[in-house]
């Protein structure tokens, strides 16, 4: 054997020596299926441990198949030890039940002894009647290592057969590929190997031998690669690789780290500020990781942000006199909670006035088409028994199906809030459908997912397509807000049946819907906005008073017929919901549609600073005594001048570190089309 292939073969049997029998069972992982007998139903069961003591009480239990996703263990009888039948590539567990004389054995089945090892009686195999008395054998000869054991499938002789040996390295067994009736048994070493062994070792399939094991020159070329790799391997990890509990943080930076809590801040807080001041993004992060587990103030927590374009929004108009007609589809998700009816009786106005509004709409780069428009409505309440009880539905479509007059259900399908629904011109018949009466609601979160997911599934057919929500209040979700939640929410999630919004949201995503949310400024609402927006960046949330929301309604989508706004993406640099993956060896954060070249006005009171963005896309701001105001300015460019503005409306940022938050940068189109 090279000294490469024993490298190769060290690196494999150290991977999978991490598979134990632990005294009482052989652990298989990675198992798809385990045919054996079913001893009941599946149960649940908290770990693998307690569904092996689950095992270990029924005395017809030979083996249990534990699934780690959904913690339930399935109790089997006939599962061989000696003879592991199952298929691999699943994420199951099989553990298999030793008898009680080969539980101080590590049992391998289907593999023999290293080449190296030595017999011990002679040159011919033991006669013996079954494995345990080959076992005992090996328990009552003090030189024996480890047994093999041959069954008499193998051979046509009437008994079956064993070798003893000595020198056994359970790291080098050799798996036998020609038979499924031979196996290994190691004494007193409980927990050091597992099943398969991979073998590197082209003689399988022949009766155990004894051999010298390869070349002194092979080993010692084969020990120095070890050597040198195990460096290497040392190296990375002391320097590049992330703990578990770090995802950017190197090792060695929390070797000085202070373990009291005030010194810890006072020193998160000097890192962070030095981090920032160098302008590295990753030594940034890997700082703003130490000073969030520190505990540090959000004041102290100097800002960085990522700027980044709406690709879709560049796109250069063109007028298109020839044009006649331009088709829009309108969406209301209204809330119908007790709180809503100044809105509910605002959007009811809007209706008529929309194609009013659309009659004398002049598109820019249409200038001879005429909208258009088709509407429908989505009412949604909550599964609260209020509402129950004064007979509304949690979610009902205009031309479609409700549900109603049933309690919450964790089980219910969310195809169930494919409800159908129907789009019209006529005004007036759907006014009078939006005119019901409202809910209850209970707690502040209500059911817009359920709403959405009844748009998602809508017949979006038109050339612009618009779904507005109107609420005063967030959907469910603890992640969404930090409002009370309903008894009938997931205790730990919040969410109800209908799951998370950013799932319906992506669906109206893919059928090219802006969506729309108009909510009346509570936090939670806003909250809510900030973190749907991390998943769709054209989202646009609008704080609008009731009194005022049949105006906006008609805004909103003369905005939308005419050309989009440049867009651009702007949000604080900060620790992803998962650790990085890919390269070791990086040095920068790498930011796709970066809006580079560009120059950022920062002003925070009467004081006014100027940040260009470099081709990382990064602006490191800083701390501010108040909220800043911010102005974005683009480079000339003579395809994007004509259509628009080369500065931004004016945002406002919060004063402090907020991950959460995500902010839209628009440049108006120009008011008139070009020459």
């Amino acid at each position: 054997m090279s000294a490469v292939s024993k490298v190769i073969q060290l690196l494999l049997v150290a991977r999978l020596c991490s598979l134990s029998n632990g005294g009482q069972f052989i652990e298989i992982q990675g198992v798809s299926d385990a045919p054996g007998t079913p001893l009941g139903s599946p149960t649940g069961g908290s770990s693998a441990v307690s569904c092996k003591n689950a095992c270990l009480q029924e005395v017809e239990c030979d083996c249990v198949v534990y699934d780690p996703i959904h913690s339930s263990c399935k109790m089997q009888s006939d599962c061989l030890y000696f003879h592991p039948d199952f298929q691999e590539g699943g994420p199951l567990e099989l553990h298999i039940k030793l008898p009680q004389r080969l539980q101080h054995f590590s049992v391998f089945p289907g593999t023999t002894a290293n080449s190296d090892s030595r017999l011990i009686s002679g040159k011919e195999a033991d006669s013996f009647g079954t494995e345990m008395e080959c076992a005992d054998r090996c328990t009552q000869n003090a030189e024996c290592q480890c047994v093999i054991i041959q069954s008499q499938e193998r051979w046509s002789s009437s008994k079956n057969h064993c070798w003893m040996r000595s020198n056994c390295q359970p790291g080098t067994f050799q798996r036998d590929q020609s038979t499924v009736t031979i196996m290994t048994l190691m004494k007193d070493a409980p927990g050091q190997a597992g099943y398969p062994f991979i073998s590197v070792d082209d003689g399988v399939g022949s009766a155990p031998t004894s051999g010298s094991g390869g070349s002194p020159v092979g080993i010692i070329i084969a020990v120095l690669l070890i050597l040198a790799l195990l460096a290497a391997v040392a190296l990375l990890v002391l320097c590049y690789l992330r703990t578990q509990k770090w995802q950017y943080r190197a090792i060695l930076q929390d070797l000085s780290v202070p373990k009291e809590d005030g010194p810890r801040k006072e020193y998160a807080k000097e890192e962070l500020q030095k981090s920032f001041d160098s302008k590295n993004a990753l030594t940034y992060l890997g700082s703003l990781e130490l000073a969030l587990d520190a505990k540090l103030q959000k004041e102290d927590i100097p800002c960085v942000y990522s700027i980044q374009k709406v690709p879709e929004t560049f796109r250069i108009p063109k007028v298109d006199a020839a044009k006649t007609s331009l088709t829009v589809q309108l969406c209301f998700i209204l809330d119908y909670t007790g709180s809503m009816k100044t809105q509910i009786s605002q959007t009811k106005d809007s209706v008529a006035k929309i194609a009013e509004a659309m009659q004398k709409l002049q598109i820019t780069s249409m200038p001879n088409a005429k909208v258009e428009v088709e509407m429908t409505a989505i009412a949604y309440n909550d599964w609260d028994p209020d509402t129950k009880k004064k007979g509304r539905p949690v979610v009902a479509v205009f031309g479609g199906q409700e549900i109603k007059n049933i309690d919450h259900d964790e089980s219910l399908p969310i195809e169930s809030f494919d409800l159908g629904g129907t789009w019209t011109k006529d005004a007036a018949t759907l006014a009078k459908w939006i005119n019901q009466d409202l809910g209850h609601g209970g707690k502040i979160p209500e059911e817009l997912t359920g709403g959405l997911l009844a748009a998602s599934h809508l017949e979006w057919t038109a050339e612009e397509k618009l779904a507005i929500v109107i609420t005063d209040a967030p959907c469910h979700g603890k992640e969404y807000s930090t409002a009370d939640h309903d008894p009938f929410c997931n205790k730990e999630t919040g969410l109800t049946c209908t799951g998370k919004p950013e799932v319906p949201l992506r669906g109206l995503m893919d059928k090219g819907v802006t969506t729309v949310i108009l909510h009346t400024g509570e936090s939670d609402a806003e909250t809510m906005c900030q973190k749907l927006a991390q998943t769709d960046p054209n989202l646009i949330s609008y704080k609008v008073s009731a009194s005022d929301t049949a105006k906006k309604v008609i805004a909103v989508l003369e905005d939308k017929v005419q050309v989009q706004p440049l867009t651009y993406v702007l949000k604080p640099l900060r620790l992803e919901d998962h650790p990085p993956q890919g390269q070791l060896l990086c040095d920068s954060i790498r930011v796709s549609d970066v809006a580079s070249g560009h120059d950022l006005e920062v002003a925070v009171g009467k004081e006014k600073t100027t940040h260009s963005i470099g081709a990382d896309g990064l602006l490191f701001v800083g701390k501010s005594s108040q909220n800043p105001m911010i102005t974005l300015s683009r480079p000339v460019d003579k395809d994007l001048d004509g259509w628009f503005e080369d500065k931004s409306l004016e945002v406002e940022l919060d004063r402090y570190y907020t991950p959460s938050r995500v902010y839209s940068v628009k440049m108006p189109p120009k008011t008139a089309k070009p020459e």
